[in-house]
Formats: structure tokens, C-alpha cells, sequence
């Protein structure tokens, strides 16, 4: 993946935080003006208040921003991921992607996607069959966890109340039956 840029960190040496992956930007580009889409916008198992913002039938479980960018390039779209940026309603998951759909003399980079939301439901139907994906949705990216967390959440056989009581009637029952070998 070819790094086009580097942002100078403020504790050292340069931080590769930008990273163009299939389009070249040139130096003068000033990507700020182009539209972001964290995925978190795309993301089935999320709610509009935590900032979904297509259908969650038409979205995809726990999309990755390197994911995104793979339908950026398959799309044809000039993009730029930035994995050092994190969504500010869920700020744990880093990264995203900025797209440009209109160059600055108004022509569109596509054919067919001119907006945000046709990217993003584009996106939700092709992330699903990336070949990355053949063994199903990988878990939410989750730091410390290494590449991605449990692909299911782990739930116990029974709720934590009954639980206790199940433990209970078993102590009754140990107690019961060295009453009777006594």
C-alpha cells in the first residue's frame, strides 16, 4: 500500500497516519473537503444513535475501514484511509475513510455513486462478499484484543439471577444428602 503522506507527530518522529490506498493524491490535494465515512455508519449491529445511518438490512456487521477502502478501490473511487482517526460516539474503533465523489471543478469520480449515502449502501452490500469475509463477520475491532474481538458475543446458558438460585438449590441438595450419611 503506497504511503503518500506523513503527519508530523508532536512527541518525535514522523507518524504514518495517511495512507492512499488505490488513487494518487497529489501534493497540493487538499483532501479536508472530502467525505468521511466511519464505520460505524455502516455497521448492522449499531443504532442510529450510536451512528448508523443507512438501514440495518442494508448495512453489514462490524465493517473495517481497510474493508472499506477495498470497495473504495474496487469501486474505482479516489480514497484515503486514516486509521488513526477514531468516530467520536465510539471512539475505541479507529479509522476511516475519506472519499472524493466531486472534484473541485464539479465533475463526479463515478458514473453511477454521486453521494454519500450511495457509497455507504454500496459498501453495505459488497463488504459482505469480500473474500476476507468467506468464514463470516469478524468481531468488532477492539484494542488490546489483537485483531478482532469474539465474532459472536458469549452468552451464559441461563441469566446471572437463576444462576445464583441454580447454586443455591445445589448447596440444599449437598447439604440434604450429608444430613442422610450422618
Amino acid at each position: 500500500l503506497p504511503i503518500s503522506r506523513s503527519c508530523k507527530g508532536p512527541f518525535g518522529p514522523p507518524f504514518l497516519g495517511i495512507m492512499v490506498v488505490g488513487a494518487t493524491v497529489p501534493d497540493g490535494m487538499d483532501i479536508s473537503k472530502w467525505q468521511i465515512i466511519y464505520p460505524n455508519y455502516i455497521n448492522s449491529k449499531k443504532t442510529v444513535q450510536e451512528g448508523r445511518r443507512i438501514g440495518a438490512e442494508k448495512a453489514c456487521e462490524h465493517p473495517r475501514p481497510q474493508e472499506m477502502a477495498e470497495i473504495c478501490e474496487y469501486l474505482k473511487i479516489p480514497h484515503v484511509l486514516e486509521m488513526h482517526k477514531a468516530y467520536p460516539r465510539d471512539w475505541l474503533l479507529r479509522g476511516r475513510v475519506r472519499v472524493l465523489l466531486k472534484t473541485p471543478e464539479g465533475a463526479f469520480t463515478h458514473p453511477e455513486i454521486h453521494t454519500k449515502k450511495e457509497v455507504m449502501l454500496k459498501m453495505g452490500e459488497l463488504i459482505p462478499k469480500l473474500k476476507s469475509r468467506a468464514n463470516g463477520p469478524l468481531g468488532p475491532a477492539i484494542p488490546g484484543l489483537g485483531e478482532s474481538g469474539p465474532s459472536a458475543p458469549v452468552t451464559a446458558s441461563a441469566p446471572a439471577g437463576s444462576s445464583r438460585d441454580a447454586r443455591k438449590e445445589a448447596k440444599k441438595e449437598e447439604k440434604k444428602a450429608n444430613k442422610k450419611k450422618k
